[in-house]
């Protein structure tokens, strides 16, 4: 879960809490806010009732010969009733009431205030039904439900947008310092603006970390260079002494024998180095990518190369890429390479008379999948997790296999984004699935991607 989101979740929960809070309390508050509202509006009346009185005199409620006046509202909602009463101490309350209306009792908050006029002492009622109260408050109590809840979703919203855009330096710090930085070399350290001090912190952090990891590829490069020269220049001056002493009519056949025994070991030697030499430049970014390679001319190419080794098992190569499909950034040297050790060892592993597919077509998503499948001796399951091992012959493995070739294949995949599936069965064969990534992805690739196992 992302932290912007945990971020909103807490905000969300917490006003979740205190909106049960307010529902607990809201009745009790809300029936307050009624009831103080009805005793305004009553207070409000009972003036209006009174200035009519002082302009128009009490006969404008009691006529002459009557000593009372009263009036319900429709539905009884409401009343005023207007008394003549005895002399007596002041009254001005608001209260709870019952009362009888028209056989029916009927529960009202009434407010009885008494005054004196023209000598004669009233007493004004002024009344509203409990009923009516009680929908106010619903009402009262419905706007602030629906009101806090917008709040919430609002403020949680509001919430939301803010801490994206002050997690927006810490993302862009992810996906330039660590998601896109796939090779030292082209780190960008230039320092991402944002005035944050824990990001600033973060970012210099990791542009003080990767200028000590481009130093290491630095002294990496230069060490495998100098390891390589120093290594290959004796195996090469060995190698022509073996040659010089194969011409030495005078060598007896025990010697001959041992001299062709030191050239093996010494080639042997050359190949590992190069092998390793060759995985080590491709990790370390230094095989320009720029060409655009047809599949299809590249896996002919490959089968021509191999074409005695074909001839000698006795083996039919069949190649099929409907349609072609054309590499785009890559290095073709690098992709000739790839599908030559996937062939060659297709080759190697069958068995006498048998069949090597290499067949093409779009993938399902996106892209296109390049199948080389053989019928030969098939993969252990224990031996798959670490087929790509370097040094890692495996059980069905000869004494001319170093164990690189697939290391190979893998460290060239990766750096065209290409993944790499594999599905064996002992006995019947292995089939090796090549992903490359469609044209618009391809131009998006700077560096590895993992491989995966089937």
């Amino acid at each position: 879960m992302k932290l912007t989101t945990k971020f909103s979740l807490f905000n969300a929960l917490s006003r979740g809490a205190i909106l049960l809070l307010l529902v607990g309390v809201l009745p009790l508050a809300m029936s307050r806010l009624a009831l103080l509202t009805t005793d305004q509006r009553l207070a409000q009346k009972k003036e209006k009732v009174l200035n009519l009185i002082r302009r128009n005199g009490i006969s404008a409620f009691i006529e002459g010969g009557q000593s009372s006046y009263g009036s319900y509202n429709l539905l009884k909602e409401e009343f005023i009733s207007l008394e003549t009463i005895p002399p007596g101490p002041k009254i001005d309350v608001i209260e709870d009431s019952k009362r009888a209306v028209e056989d029916e009792i009927v529960e009202y908050r009434v407010l009885s205030y008494s005054f004196n006029q023209d000598g004669k002492y009233y007493l004004l009622e002024i009344g509203r039904s409990t009923g009516s109260i009680g929908e106010t408050e619903r009402n009262f109590r419905n706007y602030a439900f629906y009101i806090l809840l917008i709040a919430i979703a609002l403020t949680t919203l509001a919430d939301l947008a803010f801490f994206r855009y002050l997690l927006e330096p810490f993302y862009t710090i992810i996906r330039q310092r660590l998601k896109n930085a796939h090779h030292p070399a082209a780190f960008n350290f230039a320092p991402i603006p944002t005035n944050t001090d824990d990001f600033r912190y973060l970012d210099e952090s990791l542009r003080e970390m990767m200028t000590t990891i481009q130093a290491s590829f630095t002294k990496e490069r230069k060490f495998i260079a100098d390891a390589s020269h120093e290594l290959l220049t004796p195996l090469a001056a060995l190698q022509y002494r073996f040659d010089n002493m194969l011409t030495d009519e005078s060598l007896s056949n025990e010697n001959l024998l041992r001299v062709v025994e030191s050239q093996r070991t010494v080639h042997r030697l050359r190949t590992i180095i190069k092998s390793l030499l060759m995985i080590s430049k491709i990790e370390n970014d230094q095989f320009v990518r720029t060409e655009t390679v047809s599949l299809s001319q590249l896996v002919s190419e490959v089968s021509e190369e191999l074409q005695d080794r074909l001839t000698v098992q006795d083996l039919t190569l069949t190649h099929e890429l409907k349609p072609d499909f054309e590499v785009v950034n890559c290095n073709r040297g690098l992709l000739f390479t790839l599908l030559f050790n996937l062939i060659n060892n297709a080759i190697k592993y069958n068995r006498e008379g048998g069949l090597v597919y290499v067949l093409g077509r779009p993938a399902l998503t996106t892209g296109y999948e390049l199948e080389i499948r053989d019928t030969g001796l098939g993969i252990s399951k224990e031996q798959l997790p670490r087929l790509f091992q370097r040094f890692d012959k495996g059980s069905a493995a000869d004494s001319d296999s170093y164990g690189l070739g697939l290391s190979i294949v893998r460290t060239i995949a990766d750096l065209h984004g290409i993944k790499i599936e594999v599905n064996s069965i002992e006995g019947l064969g292995t089939s090796f699935v090549l992903n490359f990534p469609s044209a618009d992805a391809t131009s998006q690739h700077t560096g590895p991607q993992r491989h995966s196992l089937s």
